[in-house]
């Protein structure tokens, strides 16, 4: 009987030599429960981040998309701040890079700003919905963003500045994307074009009471489809 060949074992590198991807990795007092869930909320940016794509996919909203563009360019200045300003880290021994403004900071006050435009641009008028809405996206956003101060990720500093760069590029953002983008008749040529058709992109943006009206479209199709199995 021939001997079997033992597969060679994989080489392994020395773990000083290692690292971490710093995109998930978070660290945290394994015996401190508040530590513990601020180490899982930390994570929120690449949840939304999922939720986004996901939403792209499902409504081929152009308000979406552009809710999202925006959001990586948040992301885009938050780079350019990082290595403009060039402030450390409160330890040396947590996260990558620089960090002023914060990254966290930035993306969940953009997130929060954008959100609450949309939310009163498109809720239905004198609805409580868009205020219960606004608050409880505020408070999400507030806890990330202190929870990069708990886990000693950055200062108080740091995520002030992040939070006022994130609130101010989102206004102005969706002022660029209803005064210059709509205005100049961005939106229907996106729309109209080869590729919007071919990817049925709509935009909800431009309708009034846009829930209310899904609802009704729904109605009418369920009471079609039943009269047909009838």
């Amino acid at each position: 009987m021939k001997d079997q060949a033992i597969p060679a074992k994989p080489k392994v590198s020395p773990p000083e030599t290692l690292t971490s991807l710093s995109l998930t990795h978070v660290q945290f007092v394994g015996d401190d429960i508040y530590s513990k869930i601020f180490a899982h909320l930390t994570l929120s940016p690449l949840a939304i981040t999922c939720g986004y794509i996901g939403v792209i996919l499902t409504t081929r909203d152009l308000t979406v998309i552009l809710m999202f563009a925006g959001q990586l360019l948040n992301e885009c200045i938050n780079f350019a701040l990082k290595r403009l300003v060039k402030q450390a880290r409160p330890t040396s021994y947590l996260g990558d890079g620089y960090g002023m403004p914060s990254s966290h900071s930035q993306f969940m006050a953009y997130f929060a700003t954008y959100m609450i435009i949309l939310m009163y641009r498109m809720g239905s008028s004198g609805s409580v919905s868009p205020y219960v809405f606004s608050v409880l996206v505020v408070v999400w956003a507030a806890v990330v963003i202190y929870s990069r101060v708990h886990l000693l990720y950055h200062t108080w500093q740091q995520v002030l500045a992040g939070s006022i760069c994130g609130c101010a590029f989102a206004t102005g953002y969706y002022f660029f994307v209803q005064r210059f983008l709509r205005s100049n008749g961005m939106h229907d040529w996106m729309l109209d074009n080869a590729f919007g058709r071919w990817a049925y992109l709509v935009d909800r943006e431009q309708m009034d009471h846009v829930y209310q009206w899904e609802w009704n479209q729904f109605q009418q199709w369920r009471k079609i489809n039943q009269g047909k199995n009838d």
